[in-house]
């Protein structure tokens, strides 16, 4: 029982770090046992790849990583078998490869009685990146009673050639190998095993303790009756996840059969998902007034009476809401707002922000213009002579800016807009700039 919790905690340590190991390529591996009907040993090398650590390139409509990986059955230093496996994997939102999302996929081997090292090394061929791991592997005894636990996010009825090699017959059991389970993608921890029992013991009475505790603190404690059906049953375990605060837990798995026993030890990871917070400035007021020039009715009236914390939600909802109206990525679509404010805070600035002029707004809200013309205005205007921009957008909303320097100060004034209901005309704009000012100018 003892080389097993130590080949168990080698395991996790190893993985653990390797996957924080910022050089190289973050992946989680993890392995079970089980006996087949002739009681040898097969070994299942789960891995997993979270899809914001690999390069995706676009090519033909999508995005697609590419990942080499060898596994290397390895006997007093030499190599007695080796596998490799080409993962080619597809995206076509290329969000998805910033979320939280993952590959899954299997490697598995027959152990013929004897302890092997396994060496596993993964390479993502786009960025060179690297995962190695190696780890002692044992054959259960033919005569064990368990084989090693699965611990799986999902357990579900399912006949499709989806994830093909975590399927046993028309059900999938999708293992998650870095044991961390986000309470709002999964209802369980779902703990797969099989109990190997001969007909002579199918008459003794027999139990199933599963025991989970965080911290020495026992949260369940539950004991089942088990009444063995066959050579090898199949069983599943469900740990409700919606009760356990976000932590580490420890549990122990104990079939007693009549004066035989056998035990289990697991380890797993409880996240809850971090309030999102979207913004793009310290203060929300800023954030508010940004908003402004996104969404022209619909906002609070209500906004003076909010205290802080209230505001920096509303703030947050309302740009992610914004964005999923758009179909646009809400981090992205921040990022892209931030470097327009920081480009308008750069050349647009001079007694205020430059993300407050108009020139700033217009830039923040369309982003650079296709073509812009700076002149000034002739001798012709009743005030001095001004200079003055025209900004004309060929593209999407087609729309001309006209703004002039009325203080002479740099910060320009928009006086002309077609093509754009959310900025107003200046009935007099030609006053500022002359009679003979040749309007077709403003023609896009």
């Amino acid at each position: 029982m003892r080389s097993i919790r130590q080949l168990v905690l080698c395991v996790l340590l190893a993985a653990c770090a390797h996957a924080f190991a910022l050089d190289n390529l973050n992946m989680h591996v993890r392995t079970q046992r089980f006996l087949d009907s002739e009681k040898n040993t097969i070994i299942h090398v789960d891995y997993q790849i979270p899809y914001n650590n690999l390069v995706f390139l676009a090519h033909k409509g999508g995005y697609f990583a590419e990942v080499d990986v060898v596994v290397e059955v390895v006997e007093q230093d030499s190599v007695v078998f080796s596998q490799a496996i080409r993962d080619n994997i597809g995206i076509s939102n290329k969000d998805d490869a910033r979320s939280a999302k993952t590959y899954l996929n299997r490697a598995s081997f027959n152990l013929s009685g004897k302890a092997y090292e396994f060496r596993f090394r993964a390479t993502d061929l786009n960025s060179q990146r690297i995962f190695a791991w190696s780890f002692p592997a044992e054959p259960l005894p033919p005569e064990s009673l368990l084989s090693d636990l699965e611990l799986c996010s999902a357990v579900r009825p399912d006949s499709s050639s989806y994830l093909g090699k975590f399927h046993r017959g028309n059900t999938l059991y999708k293992t998650q190998p870095s044991l961390i389970f986000d309470k709002t993608e999964s209802d369980f921890v779902n703990l797969f095993f099989e109990v190997y029992t001969r007909e002579a013991q199918r008459n003794e009475s027999s139990l199933l303790v599963l025991t989970v505790e965080q911290d020495s603190v026992i949260v369940s404690d539950d004991y089942l009756d088990f009444n063995p059906d066959g050579d090898i049953d199949r069983i599943t375990l469900k740990i409700p996840l919606s009760e356990l605060k976000p932590g580490k837990y420890s549990g122990s798995l104990m079939l007693q059969l009549g004066e035989q026993s056998a035990e289990r030890d697991f380890d797993f990871f409880v996240t809850e998902p971090k309030q999102e917070n979207y913004s793009i400035f310290p203060n929300p007021d800023d954030d508010f007034q940004l908003l402004r020039y996104f969404i022209a009715g619909g906002l609070t009236t209500d906004w003076k009476n909010y205290d802080e914390p209230t505001k920096r939600r509303y703030v947050s909802q309302t740009w992610k809401y914004w964005a999923q109206s758009n179909n646009m990525n809400t981090q992205m679509m921040l990022d892209r707002i931030s470097e327009r404010v920081d480009y308008a805070n750069r050349f647009f600035g001079h007694f205020e922000p430059g993300w407050t002029t108009d020139r700033g707004r217009i830039h923040i809200r369309n982003g650079k213009p296709d073509e812009i013309t700076s002149d000034t205005s002739s001798d012709e205007t009743r005030f001095v002579r001004k200079d003055y921009q025209i900004w004309k957008y060929s593209s999407g909303i087609n729309a001309v800016y006209l703004f002039v320097d009325l203080q002479l100060n740099g910060n320009y004034k928009l006086l002309y807009v077609s093509n754009d209901d959310r900025e107003n005309t200046n009935p007099d704009y030609l006053r500022y700039l002359g009679e003979d000012f040749d309007t077709s100018l403003l023609d896009n």
